[in-house]
């Protein structure tokens, strides 16, 4: 690859923030040149200054941050001498962002797709309508289903990875010759975070622009990068090309880099004898009526699952399949429009609220987001100490002790009693959350992505913890991710969800090994590896499914997956699929696989 007139040239750049008596440097000297056609992957761990580097690229720094020295060119010119109104001219319109966290990058005052049109029309002289239009094309260039609908949509309604992708599209709306990418798929499910990289990859290929790609996900760097940075304690200590970085690493970072973060699943967990059908579901349904209408949006569709007493099953799917909304079902966050939903042998759905709150005990969740999940002005003491004096009651010593033991379980210290949550971090409030969920020795507990805002070292460590505190405690698992690396490690059994329906259930084995719906083989195929000898732009073949989810309001008269199969035949089309046994405890939403006419000859190529 030519290395000549590069679009970004990076110069020594430094970035410090000033605190009593010290100057941090995080940013401490980096360089590096950012070539057309390439894509570049920015590795480290957390707090390496990965984020940082990426904004002073802009000419920006978090308050009180200020860039220091060095020089960006972007196309021959210093952004960091530019004057503002000139820097400002650039942003958005030749230079692209992504930034982590949607919820504080979106405003909550106003539609998805007005701010959209606000970045568009910033850079281009249309019309409001226009820009409107391009909002809605962007959206479901996204991957966004029913996107005319979506551009009302105000930011707290739409889930992370919708959120997610709603920046993404605010990024790419004026086509950027440069686009910098700071961890854009992180909350996106699988197949959309394919999506999007395939896009962008070729959108690279094509148009001669370039990305900087800021991930901690050694599979997409690995899948979709020339070149790999590694940054460490604010310097690039590894420059090198794909392939080499992964099969010969030269700095003592890059190594430990590697060992810790690539995962390589060994085995299958192995399976439980417990009570079966502990928690079941019944035909779970769940429609939200539609402001203005008479319609309703099909959230779950008819949805059994059974948990048995000591295991953790996987619920997995596209973002909008359902998943969130079938956990807020079992613990009555949502009530079902139909079906039954049991514990232990009594139907949850028939409770009064002082019964439901009795039952609540025994039933916990832990959502996404851990900051979200707490009250922000309330201590460790606090947030422990409330379902105690909800539930049990009891003197406030006792219950003092009870939150001691929680956290020690959770292997955090005892001291940080008096913290508050904007004293922690993401990792460590997330084990807050699991402490509270467990510390009234629930039997069910929902976790609904637990760790998708986590570093993969943060990760990689509270599954383990999940992994030991149900073994240890005997507790049953609703676990819910996109992160299928983790589903089949801590899961014993998977249910694999496609708009508001389950398509596959079966053994984490099953599924993984050979999977049998069309729908549940492109999950899997979407699925990246950290291994560059199957880069997934090398291989066609594994190109996620094509077309859009359909809209769960006018949902297909037959198979929801029709139009973007490719095994479609015209009575699929035709005719509602049911979620049939095939023995072998396994069961699968497909005709043609229950008929035999679709062998399992494109079973998970990432196994």
């Amino acid at each position: 690859m030519k290395r000549d007139n590069p679009i970004l040239r990076v110069r020594d750049l430094k970035v410090g923030y000033e605190v009593p008596g010290d100057l941090i440097v995080p940013v401490d000297g980096v360089s590096f040149d950012l070539n057309p056609r390439e894509v570049v992957g920015l590795v480290g761990d957390a707090g390496s200054g990965k984020s940082t580097t990426a904004l002073a690229l802009m000419g920006m720094a978090r308050p009180p941050g200020k860039i220091l020295g060095g020089k960006v060119e972007f196309d021959g010119r210093d952004l960091l001498t530019l004057p503002e109104a000139e820097i400002r001219a650039i942003r958005g319109r030749d230079i692209g962002i992504i930034v982590q966290n949607p919820r504080a990058a979106l405003n909550p005052m106003l539609r998805v797709g007005r701010q959209i049109g606000h970045a568009y029309r910033a850079h281009n002289d249309v019309t409001a309508a226009a820009a409107r239009m391009q909002a809605v094309e962007m959206l479901r260039f996204v991957g966004i289903n029913d996107p005319e609908r979506r551009v009302e949509a105000y930011a707290h309604e739409l889930s992370g990875g919708m959120a997610q992708r709603a920046l993404i599209a605010m990024a790419l709306s004026s086509a950027p010759r440069l686009l910098i990418a700071d961890e854009p798929t992180s909350g996106l499910d699988v197949t959309i975070q394919a999506q999007f990289l395939d896009e962008m990859w070729q959108t690279v290929q094509k148009t001669g622009s370039a990305m900087l790609l800021v991930s901690q996900e050694l599979g997409v760097i690995a899948n979709f990068c020339d070149r790999v940075l590694v940054l460490h304690k604010g310097r690039i200590v590894e420059d090198a090309p794909v392939r080499k970085f992964f099969a010969e690493p030269q700095h003592p970072y890059s190594k430990e880099v590697l060992r810790f973060y690539q995962e390589r699943a060994s085995g299958f967990p192995l399976q439980v004898s417990g009570k079966p059908g502990f928690l079941q579901t019944k035909q779970l349904t769940k429609h939200f009526p539609l402001r203005g209408s008479d319609k309703v949006v099909q959230a779950v569709d008819k949805v059994t699952i059974s948990v048995a007493k000591g295991e953790a099953v996987g619920l997995v799917g596209e973002s909008g399949s359902g998943k969130t909304t079938v956990g807020r079902c079992l613990m009555r966050l949502e009530h079902p429009t139909a079906g039954a939903v049991t514990l232990d042998g009594q139907d949850i759905t028939e409770l009064g609220a002082t019964e439901m709150r009795r039952m609540r005990s025994r039933m916990q969740i832990v959502f996404q987001d851990p900051f979200d999940s707490v009250n922000p002005r309330w201590t460790v003491a606090n947030i422990l100490d409330e379902p105690l004096r909800v539930h049990e009651g009891g003197n406030k010593a006792a219950r003092k002790q009870r939150a001691v033991d929680a956290l020690k379980q959770v292997d955090l210290d005892p001291s940080m009693m008096m913290a508050k949550p904007r004293d922690l971090g993401a990792s460590t409030l997330q084990r807050v959350n699991i402490a509270r969920a467990l510390i009234c020795n629930p039997d069910f507990v929902v976790l609904d992505e637990p760790t998708s805002v986590l570093a993969p070292r943060a990760r990689n460590s509270l599954i383990a913890l999940l992994a030991r505190l149900q073994k240890e405690l005997g507790i049953s698992y609703l676990f819910i991710s996109h992160d299928l690396t983790t589903v089949r490690y801590l899961c014993q059994r998977v249910a694999v969800m496609y708009l508001g329906q389950i398509v596959e259930e079966g053994s984490v084995e099953q599924v993984f090994t050979a999977p049998q719906h069309p729908y549940s083989k492109a999950l899997l195929s979407a699925h990246l590896m950290p291994d560059p000898t199957r880069r997934r732009v090398d291989n066609p073949a594994l190109a996620a499914l094509e077309g859009e989810i359909p809209s769960p309001i006018d949902v297909p008269k037959g198979c929801y997956l029709a139009s973007r199969c490719p095994h479609v035949v015209d009575n699929c089309r035709a005719n509602l699929q049911v979620l049939t046994d095939l023995g072998d405890d396994r069961a699968v939403r497909c005709e043609r696989v229950v008929n035999k006419e679709i062998t399992n000859e494109n079973a998970a190529a990432h196994d």
